[in-house]
C-alpha cells in the first residue's frame, strides 16, 4: 500500500511509523488514522517485525485533530478503532515524541507501551479546549498516573513540559531533543533481543479493555450532544 500520510519503515526486525504531515505540525486527519490502521495491521502479520516505533516528521509529534478534516468524518474518526488496534497490537510499540504532542496526538503516544520524550516535549489532553473529547483518555489515562491527575489534565487541558511528564509517569525518560529517535532505536534493539513471545504475552497480561461499556455509553451520548444530528449511531 502506498500511504499519503504517514510513512512506514523496516530496519532489520523494527519497523518505524512516522506521522507525516510537517507542514501541519503531523495534525490528524482521518485519512492518516485509516493508514495508520493499515500499517499496523501489516505490520502485525510480519513475523520479521518485533518492535514497532510510532514518530512524527519534523518539529512535533502531532498538534491533534486536522480541523480541516469535514465534520462529517467525525463518527467514524472517533469510532476508535485504530485506537483498538494500536493498543492491542500484540508487539511492543514505542512513541518516540518531540515538540507538540496534543489532544488525539497526546492519545496515540499514551497507548504506546513506552514514551521517549524530547526535552522540548509539550503534552495536552486538549479536547474539551476545542469543544471536542479526549475519548481515547478516559479508562487509560487514569490507569497511567491516577484519578486526580488524569482530572486535571482532562478537565483543565493544561500543557506540561517534558519533565512534569515523566515526574506523573506520562513518560519513560527525557532525552536531548535531537537524541529521541537514537534513544527509542537503542530501546527497541534492546527488546527485539529478548524472546518475541514472552515479550507479547507480557504486553497482552498487561493489557485491559481499552474502554469500558461506561465509557462507550458516554462518549456516544456526549458526541450526540456535541455533534447533533450529524452525528449517527
Amino acid at each position: 500500500m502506498t500511504y499519503q500520510k504517514i510513512k512506514l519503515e523496516k530496519k532489520e526486525q523494527i519497523a518505524i511509523i512516522t506521522l507525516n504531515q510537517p507542514d501541519k505540525l503531523n495534525a490528524i486527519s482521518l485519512e492518516m488514522k485509516n493508514e495508520l490502521y493499515e500499517a499496523l495491521g501489516t505490520l502485525e502479520n510480519d513475523d520479521n517485525i518485533l518492535v514497532c516505533i510510532l514518530t512524527g516528521a519534523g518539529r512535533a509529534f502531532c498538534s491533534g485533530h486536522d480541523n480541516d478534516d469535514p465534520i462529517e468524518t467525525m463518527f467514524e474518526f472517533a469510532s476508535l478503532k485504530e485506537e483498538e488496534r494500536l493498543y492491542h497490537f500484540s508487539k511492543p510499540i514505542i512513541a518516540a515524541v518531540k515538540g507538540y504532542v496534543l489532544g488525539d496526538g497526546a492519545q496515540q503516544a499514551m497507548l504506546c507501551d513506552i514514551v521517549i520524550a524530547g526535552d522540548d516535549t509539550i503534552i495536552g489532553f486538549i479536547g474539551a479546549e476545542i469543544g471536542g473529547l479526549c475519548y481515547g483518555s478516559y479508562t487509560i489515562l487514569p490507569a497511567v498516573v491516577g484519578h486526580k491527575q488524569a482530572n486535571e489534565l482532562l478537565m483543565t487541558c493544561k500543557r506540561i513540559s517534558a519533565e512534569e511528564a515523566y515526574r506523573i509517569n506520562l513518560v519513560n525518560q527525557v532525552v536531548p531533543s535531537d537524541q529521541v529517535m537514537d534513544a527509542a532505536l537503542e530501546m527497541a534493539e534492546r527488546i527485539a533481543k529478548l524472546p518475541p513471545k514472552s515479550i507479547q504475552y507480557t504486553k497482552k497480561a498487561m493489557r485491559g479493555p481499552l474502554a469500558s461499556d461506561h465509557h462507550l455509553n458516554i462518549v456516544d451520548k456526549a458526541w450526540k450532544d456535541i455533534l447533533g444530528d450529524l452525528y449517527k449511531s
